[in-house]
């Protein structure tokens, strides 16, 4: 990739979407957050700006969430990207989202640092390329976090929190995808990490098979997972409350991940399709940041090491088909949330 890999991407789109989003959890796990500033463009009308954000806490009922849409692009400056108020920069996010009906107020201001930026996509051509049509980086696949987050009157201390901070855009979102992170492995150091996305895209009316991009990082040793290459050797089986995935990587190295999301510790939400105006129904995406997860690493030879992550990984799936057991939070997306747009518009 050419450039600032967080630099705003929305200008040269006439349809599509970016997001700009962090997530870090509490040392232990069982405590974490995910914010995200996004901007949704339809040819033709004015762009959509929106900031969303899910507090996760395991001990207790549901996560809570929030989220604000405005009709404008969103700001740019010395910070990446800035939404009513809130921004995004390269070591700071700080904002607010105001009390309203259906939602609570929460408040933030957090600074980061981070490790150097992760291309998902294994080559530089295809961040240009129409296809696949969801560019993925994370501009620090593992950071640590300082600050202090207010959730409906209660301030939360984040100091020494793990997490990371990434960065996407495209066209359209993939047909189905999931997106993987784990840190806070036991007994490794913060350099030790899996940053992994996988689609199933559509084209000409057919879906493709499971496409995984991504990395396994072990104390710092980068390694690559998934590509065009291995498409025939990814395995994904998806299960209630979470998934196995079978990840072959460079030079003989394989993972098999087991991730554990429990429904109550998971937040669903709708995001629009852009140019999609007739359908409006978007994708389901189901996220838990707090997520449980094993990874056996597999290498040449026959060894094999099973790191573990207690409540610190973060699993996120998008689908067609809304979820059975995660409620949809009742913020509108899209078309929907354009002023004017009425009860009558379809709600996400």
């Amino acid at each position: 990739m050419r450039g600032d890999p967080a630099a705003a991407r929305f200008a040269a789109m006439r349809s599509g979407y970016e997001s700009h989003y962090l997530r870090a959890v509490a040392p232990g796990g069982g405590l974490g957050f995910w914010l995200r500033h996004t901007v949704h463009l339809e040819e033709g009308e004015p762009p959509l700006s929106s900031t969303w954000f899910t507090l996760f806490d395991a001990d207790r009922p549901g996560p809570v969430a929030a989220k604000v849409t405005v009709e404008g692009p969103p700001s740019s400056g010395p910070h990446w990207v800035g939404v009513a108020g809130s921004t995004l920069g390269p070591t700071r996010a700080a904002g607010s989202i105001p009390a309203a009906p259906g939602r609570v107020p929460v408040s933030w201001d957090v600074t980061f640092l981070g490790e150097p930026p992760l291309e998902h996509l294994p080559s530089t051509w295809m961040y240009a390329a129409p296809v696949p049509r969801t560019k993925p980086v994370s501009v620090h696949p593992s950071a640590r976090f300082t600050g202090t987050i207010t959730v409906d009157g209660r301030d939360i201390d984040v100091d020494g929190w793990q997490g990371m901070v990434g960065h996407n855009w495209g066209s359209e979102h993939a047909e189905r995808w999931i997106w993987l992170h784990g840190l806070g492995f036991d007994g490794e150091p913060s350099s030790t990490w899996i940053d992994v996305v996988l689609g199933r895209l559509r084209l000409g009316g057919v879906t493709t098979p499971w496409v995984a991009n991504g990395v396994l990082s072990v104390r710092g040793d980068r390694r690559r997972l998934g590509g065009l290459s291995h498409t025939s050797a990814t395995r994904v089986e998806e299960r209630r409350g979470g998934a196995h995935l079978h990840l072959p990587g460079r030079g003989g190295l394989s993972v098999d991940v087991d991730v554990r999301a429990p429904a109550d510790r998971s937040v669903g939400w709708v995001y629009a399709d852009a140019g999609d105006r007739r359908r409006h129904s978007g994708h389901s995406v189901v996220n838990c940041s707090i997520a449980d997860l094993d990874v056996a690493v597999r290498l040449p030879g026959g060894l094999v090491r099973v790191i573990r992550a207690a409540g610190q990984a973060a699993y996120e799936i998008g689908t067609r088909e809304r979820p059975t057991d995660v409620p949809l939070q009742p913020f509108p997306d899209g078309p929907a949330a354009r002023p004017g747009a009425g009860p009558g518009a379809p709600a996400s």
